[in-house]
């Protein structure tokens, strides 16, 4: 462990902490239905910065989806919505704790971010905002999983969320996240557990790069489809990307 390089890299993220905040006056603003609406040129160059202050090499497979689109990927990490805010033009679902975190749930907010709390009933709700979203052109990330894994699996979907890509009519994009050290699985990088976010931040300082494989996999029209299958067939083919890459030297 090289402890100058934790201070210098804690210092970067400050400074680009604070870089970011007086950045979001330029890169945001309220729509005329009073939600947060961002520029996203500013936002994925700071996102990009970020990632390279930490050392994370992206190498990217497929073709990038253009919008509208729902883009749902496998989740791992916080640094999935870094990694993927950075190559796509897109708003993310995200859990109502991160809402809560210092900083970083004000600018999540500010992004655009739409918060779902679990077990609360509000998938209906969210559903009809992020329905709303598509037909508007946008795009928008969420992890169906629900829950973090250690990134060597993928977990079963939860179906309801699709119900709005089939309502507006939009493209679903799969994307599968695969976090690689030196060849092999990244221990680090899984934010599992009972883990804190600085905790697995100080993973991240500690060591001198790493990688994440981003492999963006063909969209699944979404008219007319039925959520679970669709769901399903979403869930299949991220999950085969990543066996792939599993059983890849």
């Amino acid at each position: 462990m090289s402890l100058p390089r934790i201070v210098w890299r804690a210092l970067l993220i400050l400074l680009h902490l604070l870089l970011g905040l007086a950045l979001t006056p330029f890169a945001t603003r309220r729509d005329r239905h009073q939600r947060w609406q961002r520029d996203t040129r500013i936002s994925r160059w700071w996102l990009a910065r970020l990632t390279r202050i930490l050392r994370l090499e992206i190498r990217i497979e497929g073709t990038p989806p253009q919008p509208p689109a729902l883009v749902v990927a496998n989740h791992v990490s916080w640094m999935d919505i870094v990694v993927l805010g950075q190559l796509l033009p897109t708003a993310f679902l995200s859990k109502a704790e991160v809402a809560r975190w210092p900083l970083i749930g004000w600018l999540a907010r500010r992004a655009g971010t739409l918060f779902i709390q679990r077990g609360r009933g509000q998938a209906g709700g969210i559903a009809a905002q992020i329905a709303r979203h598509l037909r508007q052109g946008g795009m928008l990330t969420l992890f169906p999983e629900g829950t973090t894994s250690e990134g060597e699996t993928v977990r079963p979907f939860f179906p309801r969320l699709f119900a709005a890509a089939i309502e507006a009519e939009a493209q679903v994009a799969p994307v599968a996240l695969r976090y690689r050290l030196d060849g092999k699985r990244d221990p680090v990088a899984p934010y599992t557990g009972s883990q804190t976010l600085l905790h697995n931040l100080l993973g991240w300082l500690k060591r001198p790069s790493s990688q994440v494989l981003v492999r963006f996999c063909p969209p699944i029209p979404a008219a007319e489809a039925e959520r679970r299958a669709l769901a399903a067939q979403a869930q299949e083919a991220i999950a085969r990307i990543i066996e792939e890459q599993t059983h890849t030297p």
